[in-house]
């Protein structure tokens, strides 16, 4: 199993990631939520652990992008605040489960567990026809998953995260070739044999800026 922790405490945080370690499962930690955002992919992990209360940008906030751009992992929230306002927030916001702190480990496992069987597919539509899984960074055509090369499925999953916003060409280059130097044309190249692959066009050129999937 795969956690996602938003922690600022670290002594919370070290107890989380030790206990669930113990049996195999990977757990990666952020102390913030800018950070989190910027680097994690929400759809890869089976449950999203969230502290409201974080520096910048909190749980609540963290949870609301994602659950803005369709991504549907479990979510729970783990908080020392008890008052009925913050718990009414944290399920406006699309949480599935709420935890107080101080917690039992084990029945945070407990809660987990029950989560994640009970969790669905991962898919998000992207079009009429067409459907993205976000955890596996898989392309479907109604049922049909549609041959795409590892590249190419990592400018979709980059595209449908900041879906209705323009991601520069900068920030798709060096997303998709890291630390290599690359330059218009071959992300123009990349872009082309993705489209080629589609029976419709739902990424947008912005000409001179980037490109966008439209929300």
């Amino acid at each position: 199993m795969k956690i996602l922790l938003l922690e600022d405490d670290p002594i919370i945080a070290e107890q989380i990631r030790d206990y669930f370690e113990l049996f195999n499962h990977r757990v990666d930690c952020f102390d913030n939520g800018e950070r989190l955002l910027e680097t994690a992919n929400p759809a890869y992990y089976d449950v999203m652990l969230l502290d409201i209360n974080t520096p910048g940008l909190n749980g609540l906030e963290v949870l609301k992008t994602f659950r803005e751009l369709s991504v549907e992992t479990p979510a729970i929230f783990i908080t020392a605040m008890s008052d009925l306002e913050h718990l009414k927030a944290a399920y406006r916001t699309g949480c599935n489960d709420y935890v107080r702190k101080p917690f039992d480990i084990e029945e945070l496992e407990l809660r987990i567990e029950h989560l994640v069987k009970g969790s669905g597919s991962r898919r998000i539509p992207v079009s009429e026809y067409y459907s993205f899984d976000m955890k596996n960074e898989t392309l479907y055509h109604g049922d049909r998953e549609v041959p795409l090369s590892p590249r190419e499925r990592r400018l979709l999953y980059l595209l449908l995260k900041h879906r209705g916003h323009t991601v520069s060409k900068e920030t798709i280059k060096s997303y998709l070739w890291e630390d290599q130097e690359v330059c218009d044309n071959t992300l123009r190249t990349t872009l082309k044999k993705l489209r080629n692959k589609l029976e419709e066009n739902f990424i947008e050129n912005l000409r001179g800026i980037g490109y966008r999937i439209h929300a």
